[in-house]
């Protein structure tokens, strides 16, 4: 008499912990259960669910077919304005309206907001805006020498800068000198001339020699100690050691009151001095400045991290930097920031889209790195946290990335083109959005990101909106192929259930795809809530409760070893999956 075999009944296997993209280079049979070999558009709750990514919407209507280069968001003079450069311009919008502030050099555009203005670098020019006046930032004229005598000569002050050929010089008269000898000669121009604070009248109070730096008065000063103030101009300072940086950040001492520059294509980075004696965004003294690494790269990032600076080559260098105080040989007080190196194979090729999270440094080379300090003060390791998704970055141009920390998501931001690679931190995961506009620009505003596009247009994500402006979103998560503990046996699937989160609109479709059956059936799961903001009186159905609704499919799904299912929606509806459940009955072994 004939055995027949009757498979055996096991406890279905359930999927309740999405764990994000794994572009495993050893195939999808190797995955966890929950990684995905391909998760386009849907994101991880904070609990590992699976929910379909928002939209986002326009803020105005296409000003035309070019990029925006930049975006800022902050208050001056207590008002919040929100400026974007576009088209040759700087932009205010302001209550759906956009209007030109100034004009400017058409390209990647940083800001940064500094005592009562935002400045604009964009590696040509360096603007600034008060919320009146848009203009050059023509400079701070720093005060060379003091206690000067009418021969010359006298005390050494502060440094030129490097953005302005202007400079002041003061002088202590001795009652009967009518001559005095100013630093430089065969100037441009002499600007302004003071006397106990009262400005002279030129060819009047007193003449001037351009050749030798002479200013003659027709009436000799009275005594006085720095009563003389001269302000003269000769060239026009070395600006483009400043314009030609395309990125800046804050460090130094306790209230960050140094601004470093970087981003000229040199391994040079410069940074600003104190405007007699106050923090100055427009004063950079010749000295200032740092050579890192080799020459042949450059400085394409710096980051503070605790009481460091992190520098970044795209040569694959990284350094640590520090304030520091000492005394010259007069008892001043110098400031001074020592760089000395920290890591020589890895650095950041993405000018200046290295980001600070959680207090770690992130940067692209060859990858994503994030750097966590050690025991050893001055020690960082940079752990490569991107091989899960390695595959799809190494088909790409990294040096072309922009990057965005989206912190209340706790999202991490990568885009190149329309992908973006998203890193969930507090999750450990990674997963893929592709959007119907090109990212240009990311900016944070209030827990909300925003993001500038090759179309001229400022675009909003919205947990409210389903639509990319408009355009259908498309989802897609695949299963790795599962053999669910036991390659050498066949497998029968009769039905599966999913879990989803109710919605006002909610559906998914499901396919499945085995070693021996590559397509499926379709099967759809909608849940439809009551709500008037998206009545719709064809949906209506008897679903009148709000908790997670299970879906059962039944399927038919025979003599398989590895299983995969598939979920796609391309509806513009909310989705979050809960859960899934699989249960198989083994058959006999694989022959």
């Amino acid at each position: 008499m004939a055995n027949i075999k009757i498979p055996q009944e096991r406890e279905p296997t359930s999927i309740d912990k999405f764990l994000g993209l794994n572009e495993s280079t050893s195939g999808d049979t190797q995955l966890q259960l929950g990684e995905s070999p391909s998760q386009i558009n849907f994101r991880l709750t904070g609990d590992y669910k699976l929910r379909k990514r928002e939209g986002y919407a326009e803020l105005f209507a296409s000003l035309g077919v070019f990029n925006v280069q930049g975006i800022w968001y902050g208050k001056l003079s207590g008002t919040y304005y929100l400026l974007f450069a576009a088209n040759g311009n700087i932009y205010k919008h302001v209550a759906g309206v956009n209007t030109s502030v100034g004009t400017l050099t058409d390209a990647k555009t940083y800001f940064f907001a500094f005592d009562e203005k935002v400045y604009m670098l964009n590696g040509s020019e360096y603007k600034s805006w008060d919320g009146t006046t848009f203009q050059d930032v023509s400079g701070y004229v720093p005060l060379i020498a003091t206690a000067t005598p009418p021969s010359g000569g006298g005390t050494d002050n502060e440094g030129l800068n490097l953005l302005t050929g202007e400079k002041r010089q003061t002088f202590s008269a001795d009652g009967t000198a009518t001559e005095y000898q100013l630093r430089e000669l065969i100037l441009t121009s002499v600007d302004v001339v003071k006397v106990g604070g009262v400005i002279k009248v030129a060819d009047t109070d007193y003449t001037v020699n351009l050749t030798t730096g002479k200013v003659t008065f027709t009436t000799a000063p009275v005594v006085g100690v720095d009563n003389i103030d001269i302000q003269w101009t000769k060239g026009t300072g070395q600006r483009s050691e400043v314009t030609d940086h395309k990125y800046s950040m804050f460090f130094g001492g306790k209230n960050d009151s140094r601004i470093f520059m970087y981003g000229n294509g040199t391994n040079r980075y410069i940074f600003t001095g104190l405007a007699s004696g106050v923090p100055s965004a427009e004063y950079f003294p010749a000295l200032n400045y740092r050579e890192v690494g080799s020459n042949q790269f450059a400085v394409t990032d710096i980051v503070r991290q605790y009481d460091r600076q992190i520098i970044y080559t795209d040569g694959g260098e990284a350094f640590y930097s520090y304030y520091d105080t000492f005394y010259d040989s007069l008892g001043n007080v110098i400031v001074d920031f020592p760089t000395q190196p920290l890591n020589n194979a890895i650095g950041n090729v993405a000018l200046g889209q290295a980001q600070l999270i959680q207090n770690n440094p992130i940067t692209i080379q060859n990858g994503v790195y994030e750097w966590q300090s050690t025991s050893v003060r001055d020690e960082r390791n940079a752990q490569f946290i991107s091989k899960r998704v390695q595959p799809s970055l190494d088909l790409e141009t990294l040096s072309n990335a922009i990057t965005v920390d989206w912190e209340k998501r706790k999202e991490y931001w990568l885009a190149i083109g329309t992908t973006i690679w998203v890193y969930n931190y507090q999750l450990d995961a990674w997963y893929k959005f592709t959007l119907t506009d090109t990212p240009t620009c990311f900016y944070v505003i209030d827990g909300d990101l925003y993001f500038g596009t090759s179309n001229g247009q400022i675009m909003k994500f919205d947990k409210a909106v389903y639509t990319d402006n408009g355009i259908t979103i498309s989802a897609t998560w695949e299963m790795g192929f599962y053999n669910f503990g036991a390659e050498w046996i066949r497998k029968f699937m009769n039905e599966l259930w999913i879990s989803l989160k109710p919605e006002a609109k909610s559906s998914v479709d499901l396919t499945y795809q085995t070693d021996r059956e590559a397509d499926s059936d379709i099967y759809t799961a909608v849940y439809s809530l009551a709500t008037f903001t998206e009545m719709d009186f064809s949906d209506f159905s008897y679903l009148v409760n709000y908790n997670p609704q299970p879906f059962r499919f039944k399927v038919k799904a025979k003599k398989f070893v590895y299983f995969k299912l598939i979920f796609t929606n391309d509806k513009d509806d909310r989705l979050t999956v809960l859960a899934i459940n699989l249960p198989v009955r083994m058959g006999a072994k694989v022959k």
